[in-house]
């Protein structure tokens, strides 16, 4: 079946061609490499000698904030920036985030994304201008780094792209930004995580472990908070659960590694972290086009790479491979890909999202399932269990209004 790559986190970023009409006001449209501009000579400067490929989000002001890559990074792990940063960025309870966006914007921040690791780069030191982000440190969803928790190449991308946020958004001592009592909440998190008395650093404490000389390098340049609580965020959406060679997150550093240790062990950074960001990672997710097999959202212990996975909310299948998804027990967006694909939204109210209107499809219900095919032949077959909404470009259909025998 043919299903839709083409998102976007807000309206205003970019424009595209309007040959459909989605008359159907739920249906969603997603990022993709479409998105992606593969000429960078209007960044001009070191962006335009030593990069090729950029995307940028739009903060409310109308500024930008450009994700800039070299061209070893794909496609897939430049969107998974966007993605990231897009989330980060998304309202949650009491905290409006324009202001954090729209002070990145006016602070300059650029996430950079080099290739090959971090101290590798074969470009000078003055054109890694921004944050950076390597290319071997971005594990893409579905990928084999990610399937089989390659901590060779783990996911830094949660750490960086906060360190943006934090550095440029939220403030710092150093340079105030729009969110100055949590600063203060995770500065003074940070002071709790570590022994007051300096001697004892990196011996005793819930951060820092093993580690003085870097917490003293770390106090000396003023980022003792920034990576502290990249570390309860790394841990909180489960990067370290499967970490086998020590009983912490963020190689050992720290206490907790798992959303039930930081809630048992630092309570302060569970609390920030639980009131300013949601529990489940609320972009859609794309699948890497090469998984095989079932890709699972909810926690499988016999599936170690399911301890990030379960913090999944929407995800989305590439590729033309014949796969199975599996949601978790919140409300998922699921989409297939252009295979045949088993879906099953398992518990809560699940939608499967389909790239085409309603006619264009057979859908019966047998045995229990519900199997779409597309009359036009774009693609596969799908079967679906557990799924309560059909969401095509025109309309919705409620699955257990519409299909009783």
């Amino acid at each position: 079946m043919k299903k839709i790559f083409l998102n976007i986190m807000l309206l205003s970023v970019f424009s595209f061609a309007q040959s459909e009409d989605y008359s159907n006001p739920n249906y969603k449209k997603y990022i993709n490499e479409k998105n992606i501009i593969r000429n960078t000579t209007k960044l001009g400067g070191v962006y335009k000698k030593y990069y090729s490929k950029y995307i940028q989000y739009i903060a409310p002001n109308g500024e930008p904030i450009t994700i800039v890559a070299q061209d070893k990074v794909t496609d897939e792990q430049i969107l998974k920036a966007y993605n990231q940063l897009s989330f980060y960025l998304e309202d949650f309870k009491t905290y409006k985030k324009e202001d954090v966006a729209n002070k990145i914007a006016e602070n300059g921040g650029v996430l950079i994304m080099p290739n090959g690791a971090d101290g590798e780069s074969d470009i000078p030191e003055r054109a890694l201008m921004g944050q950076p982000l390597y290319q071997m440190e971005v594990t893409t969803v579905g990928s084999e780094w990610y399937i089989k928790n390659n901590y060779e190449h783990r996911d830094a991308s949660y750490e960086e792209i906060f360190h943006m946020v934090h550095d440029y958004g939220i403030g710092i001592k150093s340079n105030p930004g729009a969110l100055p009592d949590l600063q203060n909440k995770i500065y003074r998190a940070m002071r709790n995580s570590l022994p007051k008395n300096k001697k004892d650093w990196g011996k005793k404490g819930l951060w820092g472990l093993e580690s003085k000389d870097w917490l003293l390098e770390l106090e000396k340049e003023g980022s003792l908070e920034q990576e502290y609580i990249a570390s309860v965020i790394d841990s909180y959406y489960g990067l370290w659960g499967s970490y086998t060679k020590s009983d912490g997150g963020m190689w050992g550093i720290y206490t907790s590694k798992t959303r039930d240790d930081i809630k048992k062990n630092d309570p302060m950074g569970y609390k920030i972290i639980s009131e300013f960001l949601p529990s489940y990672i609320t972009y859609m997710a794309r699948i890497d086009p090469e998984f095989n097999g079932t890709f699972k959202m909810y926690y499988d212990e016999s599936e170690p790479y399911t301890h990030k996975s379960r913090y999944l909310k929407n995800a989305m299948l590439l590729g033309n491979n014949n796969t199975g998804l599996i949601g978790n027990s919140e409300g998922n967006v699921l989409i297939g890909n252009s295979g045949n694909n088993k879906i099953d939204g398992r518990g809560g109210i699940d939608i499967v999202q389909i790239n085409g209107i309603s006619s264009d499809y057979n859908i019966i219900k047998k045995d229990g399932s519900i199997i779409i095919a597309d009359n036009l032949k774009r693609g596969g077959t799908d079967t679906l269990r557990n799924i309560e909404i059909l969401r095509f470009m025109d309309k919705d259909i409620k699955i257990s209004e519409s299909f009783t025998h």
